[in-house]
């Protein structure tokens, strides 16, 4: 699509300034921690080399020398542990160093211990040192990792982690459980939940460059929401920058089944490519409530049908356009005459993709493999991503104040062209749709950390935080038409029962508070910490769709017109069409909800060596829905639930290097308001639809772990753990017994009880071992694999309960990362190849017994990306070229006949959708621009 004049102008600009800039200043950065990742305020760091002098860390344990170019020494102190010497910090022209995350252990002995280490080391260390210390068991990735492997935004980065994948792109599936059981924090605050449909966040809106860290906690403590079963994903952002910079990212993607082939859709608006509609597909002003327009007369419809844009449908060809993204982040501190800092971080990402799925298979298939309908289609996705985070962070003394904010804006659109020949009905079907989705995200929070006595280490953490989240699908619009089976000439005629126009809107709004009070003191010699606090969240939600189909007004109608002329303005009279109203009453919702908590919490150290975390978390959970069933009769959920959750964590460390961790807990997963509601949506792009349950019951989950965890030095860890977990009443997206052969309906539903069991394996280990020309490599790997059993509620003639061979749905067998990473500071090249691979997924639950469909499950596949760097223009630009998805392999939909791991055509697995998404070379260049301080 071309840009306006006004863009190409500022980029053009821009990039004169980027080409014309001079630097002539270098600076070393870096916080200074424990090996229990406490910050150490007041380390002494002390700067020897071509400029020499000594700065204190400040109260986050940052700190930051401007320099002259060259290389440096640096040796930090502080009382109570031990020193350290980090040599070979090399300072260029115009660039700041790499962050340093420096890790200092405590004094064992009256003997002073001087340990010596390199920069590189230590980045990698301060990753390690949040699993090592984290009261949870844990997974995590700091900043330095991240900026070495090919991810552009957290989503892509979380595929990374032990024991975790991403479903659809943006969605995390940790230890095979689906989003309905993970839970996300941003910045010590709940996520809010990006996608309406379902409660789960979109990681993919947040930028990497903009993370400091990401922790998956796999176990409970009483200080985090005790609502997850699989893992609580926290995403840290930056608050005060080490840098002041302006950072500029702009790359080109190349699909190979997309890029400057013909992509086809209907007319979008002009302001598509910034990712609004801008009101083009809005319902027509005219158009009254649903039950005014039912009473009109026939003519009053086709008055106001005339109102609807007729030429929508109407088909338009592009060349698709190579994938686009831009992303500026520009980071600043300015520190006062009183030592107080003022810390800026805003960040503005953009991305246009424009993406075909050629070769789409389509099929379904009853039980005795009988095929109901088979056949292929095109999808045209258009996409537009605009993203914009702004943190701020003032602190003075032993007061940190942050607001941080982040908004973003997502236009999907889908336009397909189906063609199948459906069996049961003796018809060949052609269907065009186009559906949009349009979401805002808007989360502002405001956070402080107040220490409220220095030398007893007495803290205050407060968090107050509001979100927007609304979703719209504006004019979701289908046109069917059909002919008889096996026909290769004639017209085809229009099926107006499937040829629809749909609107609906969502806006949900959230409102939270939570403060802990933390307590350390002395016991037996020892330190220990004790934890007091509590939150609060609101939640309000407000629903409404409306339905239309276009209705023959008589029986003169010409149904066989195309699609391009059939609902233009001029077809829409008394011998022609009109829109009929079809809302359901259930097409309507609201809801509000409230969540209370406070807990209790201690981090004890009863030996040197043993660590016990225990406490518990009491929830009150309130949510309340009103809508109405297809009777009109007015329907309430109401519901108040009290949850006592407590949690147990204990580590025991033999030496620096070795450590069991045991932990057993009890948490819970809810019901969201769309899944009690009686509101009932079809998806002719998925050929089924959903229902809620207002019946639904909350999930109470029993979960233990146990971890073996070994660190041979710096930067390296390998750990083996087995886990269990016992669910009452979970609750799984399962087929309706109604379901036909045309349209399967599916709901959420209890199952009696499910059981779980797994075992994860993770290593990172350079490859120095080897050989010592090996020394700038290394290996990441993890493995998990896991089994899970359902019971369901109903009962066999003798009395017991149904017990089905099958896993939760949503759950994989086996998750597999694996990969290289090369990294040569001092010529600034690197290099990454990584591999992932998840197990067969249970994608939908069937009902073979009852309706007559098996179980659909996800193929598995192979993906692997690769990716090269390299500093240019005196380290301040880098060119990055990456390939994803090298092996292109189908993402595939299958009937699980056999009700065995795997697909298998002899078996009587059949596809019932499959798609290949295509390889994709994307060449950046970012460049930063340093600002002196």
């Amino acid at each position: 699509m071309q840009q306006p004049p006004a863009i190409r102008l500022f980029f053009t600009f821009f990039f004169t300034v980027l080409v014309t800039t001079v630097f002539s200043q270098a600076k070393i950065n870096g916080k200074v921690i424990s090996a229990t990742n406490e910050t150490l305020s007041g380390t002494s760091i002390k700067l020897e080399g071509p400029t020499s002098r000594t700065v204190a860390a400040d109260v986050e344990g940052r700190f930051s020398i401007s320099v002259k170019p060259g290389k440096y020494t640096l040796t930090f102190s502080r009382v109570g542990y031990q020193t350290k010497i980090l040599e070979g910090i090399e300072a260029k022209e115009g660039i700041e160093a790499n962050d340093l995350n420096v890790v200092l252990d405590l004094k064992t002995t009256t003997t002073e211990v001087v340990v010596r280490s390199s920069a590189r080391k230590e980045s990698s260390n301060a990753m390690i040192v949040f699993q090592k210390t984290n009261t949870a068991m844990s997974s995590g990735l700091a900043a330095d990792f991240i900026r070495r492997t090919p991810d552009r935004n957290t989503s892509d980065v979380l595929k990374r982690v032990s024991g975790a994948s991403i479903q659809d792109n943006k969605f995390v599936v940790v230890r095979g459980l689906s989003d309905r059981y993970n839970q996300a924090l941003l910045n010590n605050a709940l996520m809010p939940s990006s996608e309406p449909d379902k409660k789960a966040f979109s990681f993919d809106i947040i930028p990497a460059a903009m993370i400091d860290n990401i922790i998956i906690n796999k176990t409970a403590t009483p200080d985090l929401p005790g609502e997850f079963a699989g893992g609580l994903v926290q995403v840290n952002t930056r608050d005060i920058p080490t840098k002041n910079q302006l950072n500029v990212t702009v790359s080109l993607g190349y699909n190979s089944q997309s890029t400057f082939k013909s992509f086809t859709g209907n007319q979008r608006s002009n302001t598509a490519w910034l990712g609004f509609d801008g009101g083009g597909r809005s319902l027509p002003s005219s158009m009254p409530n649903t039950v005014t327009y039912r009473g009109l007369t026939d003519n009053e419809k086709i008055s106001i049908s005339k109102d609807f844009n007729g030429n929508a449908y109407g088909e338009k060809v592009n060349t698709a356009a190579p994938i686009r993204t831009v992303n500026l982040a520009w980071s600043n501190t300015k520190t006062f005459k009183n030592e107080a800092k003022l810390g800026s971080i805003v960040s503005v990402y953009y991305r246009n993709a424009s993406i075909i799925y050629d070769d789409v298979e389509r099929g379904r298939f009853e039980k005795v493999r009988t095929p109901i309908f088979t056949g292929s289609e095109i999808q045209n996705r258009y996409s537009t991503n605009l993203g914009v985070m702004a943190n701020f962070t003032y602190m003075k003394g032993a007061t940190k104040i942050s607001f941080r904010n982040i908004l973003n804006q997502v236009y999907e659109e889908n336009y397909l062209n189906r063609n199948v020949e459906n069996i049961g009905r003796l018809q060949n079907v052609s269907l065009r749709s186009n559906f949009l989705n349009q979401r805002l995200l808007i989360s502002s929070q405001i956070e402080g950390e107040h220490l409220l006595s220095q030398s007893r280490g007495i803290k205050f953490i407060w968090n107050a935080n509001g979100s927007f989240n609304s979703k719209s699908q504006p004019d979701f619009r289908t046109a069917q038409y059909t002919r008889n089976l096996g026909a290769t000439t004639g017209a085809y005629t229009l099926d107006d029962d499937d040829t629809r126009r749909f609107f609906s809107e969502l806006k949900d709004y959230s409102t939270g508070l939570n403060g802990t009070l933390v307590v350390p003191f002395n016991m037996g010699g020892l330190k220990q910490t004790m934890k007091l606090g509590g939150s609060t969240l609101l939640r309000f939600r407000d629903f409404n769709a409306r339905v239309f189909r276009y209705r023959p007004v008589g029986n003169n109608s010409n149904l066989e017109l195309p699609f391009d002329k059939m609902f233009q303005t001029s077809n829409i009279n008394a011998n022609g069409l009109l829109l009929e109203e079809q809302t359901q009453n259930t097409d309507r919702y609201f809801g509000i909800s409230a969540l209370n908590s406070g807990y209790l919490m201690f981090d004890n150290k009863l030996t040197n060596s043993l660590r016990v975390i225990w406490g518990a978390r009491a929830e009150f959970f309130e949510q309340f829905l009103s809508s109405r069933d297809l009777a009109l009769n007015r329907v309430r959920v109401n519901t108040q639930k009290w949850d006592f959750l407590p949690s147990l964590n204990i580590t025991n460390s033999f030496n620096n290097q070795h450590q069991i961790r045991f932990a057993v807990s009890q948490t819970v997963a809810r019901p969201e308001f769309r899944e009690i509601a009686p509101f009932q949506f079809f998806d002719y792009e998925s050929i089924w639809g959903i229902g809620g349950e207002t019946s639904l019951r909350r999930t109470k989950i029993f979960n233990a772990d146990i971890r073996y965890e070994y660190y041979p030095k710096s930067g390296e860890m390998i750990s083996v753990g087995v886990f269990t977990k016992k669910f009452t009443d979970p609750i799984e997206l399962r087929m309706d017994g109604g379901s036909n052969a045309d349209r399967w309906l599916f709901s959420y539903t209890n199952a009696a009880s499910a059981t779980l069991v797994g075992a994860e394996v993770e290593i990172r280990k350079g490859m120095d071992f080897v050989s010592d020309k090996l020394k700038d490599f290394t290996f990441i790997g993890n493995a998990t694999v896991l089994k899970s059993t359902v019971k369901l509620n109903s009962t066999q003639a003798s009395g017991k309960e149904t017990t089905q061979n099958r896993p939760l749905f949503g759950q994989s067998p086996y998750l597999i990362n694996a990969g290289f990473q090369y990294t040569n500071t001092e010529k600034g090249f690197n290099a990454s190849i990584l591999y992932n691979r998840q197990g067969p997924r249970l994608s939908l639950v069937g009902d073979p017994d009852g309706a007559g469909f098996y179980d659909i499950y996800e193929k598995s596949r192979n993906l692997l990306d690769l990716q090269v760097s390299k500093k240019v223009m005196n380290n301040a630009g880098e060119i990055k070229v990456t390939v994803s998805d090298v092996f292109n392999n189908k993402f595939a939909f299958y009937d699980n006949a056999d009700n065995k791991p795997g697909y298998s055509y002899a078996a009587g697995d059949r596809i019932n959708y499959a798609y290949r998404p295509g390889t994709t070379v994307t060449v950046s260049f970012s460049y930063d621009i340093n600002f002196k301080r």
